[in-house]
């Protein structure tokens, strides 16, 4: 009977919601279809779901949107526009948590979207990449973000190799260089915009990831598998690139150049770039889009409010540390298991960073309470760091950004055993810029 109530209770706020929008009618009425594949339970009737859901995984084939592109495995349609449908959809999640939950069964997105993955991994085992993997490539990273002449307003141009694993890229490149708070709080993914395939975070577990995860793909492959060569094979083409699942800032990558072999050396640059990053928190590209246009037609006087907006944010907390590039260079990667996460603790209990069922902590782990100006928030950042060294498959030189190879093994830092660098140069000319005095104190312990 519950069902049936939940069911009720959607549809009736569904038909208020079109009424409001100008359809007297209500949405159209919804007609029962068996599934190819998927298993729902008795008290889901399917409402809501996304046709291709109703079909078979193992035959399915994604259809490319206006733009050439495929998005969330071609699964769920993207309409920022259609009110009605995302309202729809959200119903629809909110439903499916309480019946599946209960039931510790998987969804119906994420029983068609398993089979997918596979589909897409076996495929992945084949694939030939040839030389991509030791060139450089040049992308331009583009916010949706323009300006009144239609040019984007906040975009970097960097130098890179396709060598570099997903995660990698992202942990100490990317994010960094884009200015986002940092790799700690990744809660991302990149779209192969060729099939829809998405890349991410393989064991994260934060607050943003387990809410929102079934309205950005439901499910991925995992980004410390795959290289940058996995995501594009020419010149041109566009990567999806999603920062914050919660407030959803969405930036394209565009392949501008990739360069011959013999003109790769593998180190990171930065080559240019306009626009200072958003803060933290504000909402997401399309409120952001808004914001600067209320900026652009401001006085001076509201124009001050609105930067101080933006640098009172958790990314520009630290606006006078070293660059950012050099410094994620030069730190191991994020613990993915332990995300950086906002705790707002409701007791003197609630201090104890083991409080909220943080999974087993691993040789060389351990969890970092950050507590910002307690007259801005009661709260505290919680993560999971290591002073253990990075696996050389999944990781880079820690000054140029190198990634390892077959032909080239990293080698680890001999004081402090933690970073690893594609020679011997770069390891003194690190030492030099300021290693030396982190080095030698972790070495001295």
């Amino acid at each position: 009977m519950s069902g049936l109530t939940t069911t009720t209770s959607q549809t009736d706020m569904l038909r208020m919601m079109s009424q409001m929008m100008g359809n007297p009618n209500g949405p159209p009425g919804y007609d029962y279809r068996k599934p190819k594949f998927i298993k729902l339970l008795p008290v889901d009737s399917g409402e809501g779901l996304p046709d291709v859901i109703f079909e078979d995984p193992y035959t399915f084939q994604p259809q490319p949107d206006l733009r050439g592109e495929i998005r969330s495995w071609g699964v769920f349609p993207v309409t920022l526009d259609d009110m009605l449908g995302n309202i729809s959809r959200m119903l629809c999640l909110m439903q499916q948590s309480r019946y599946y939950m209960s039931e510790l069964k998987h969804t119906p997105e994420e029983q068609f979207i398993k089979v997918i993955i596979e589909r897409k991994r076996q495929k992945l085992l084949n694939v030939d990449l040839g030389d991509l993997p030791k060139q450089d490539i040049i992308p331009i990273y583009l916010t949706n973000i323009h300006d009144a002449q239609g040019q984007p307003r906040i975009w970097r141009r960097v130098r890179a190799s396709a060598g570099l694993k997903i995660g990698v890229f992202q942990d100490k490149i990317l994010c960094p260089v884009m200015g986002w708070y940092g790799a700690k709080h990744a809660l991302v993914h990149f779209t192969d915009y060729r099939d829809g395939s998405l890349y991410g975070p393989k064991d994260a577990n934060s607050v943003d990831c387990v809410t929102y995860r079934s309205l950005v793909g439901c499910q991925w492959l995992p980004d410390d598998e795959y290289m940058l060569a996995h995501l594009f094979t020419s010149e041109g083409q566009t990567i999806g690139y999603l920062y914050d699942f919660g407030d959803k800032w969405s930036h394209e990558i565009v392949v501008e150049k990739i360069l011959p072999v013999d003109e790769s050396d593998g180190h990171v640059e930065i080559i240019a770039g306009g626009g200072m990053c958003p803060g933290e928190n504000m909402q997401g590209t399309y409120h952001y889009q808004d914001f600067l246009n209320e900026y652009d037609q401001d006085n001076e006087v509201k124009k001050k409010e609105k930067k101080r907006e933006i640098l009172s944010s958790p990314n520009y907390k630290y606006f006078v540390k070293p660059p950012l590039l050099a410094e994620a260079l030069a730190s191991t990667n994020s613990i993915r298991s332990g995300m950086r996460n906002y705790v707002m603790p409701m007791s003197v209990e609630g201090l104890n960073p083991r409080m909220f069922g943080d999974p087993k902590l691993k040789k060389g782990q351990s969890i970092k309470q950050t507590f910002p100006d307690p007259h801005d928030s009661p709260g505290y950042f919680k993560e999971t760091t290591s002073d253990k060294k990075d696996s050389r498959s999944v990781s880079a030189c820690g000054f140029c950004g190198k990634p390892g190879s077959a032909q080239l093994v990293l080698k680890t830092c001999g004081g402090c055993r933690q970073l690893l660098y594609c020679s011997k140069e770069h390891q003194k000319e690190h030492w030099k810029s300021g290693h030396k005095k982190v080095c030698s104190r972790e070495f001295s312990k």
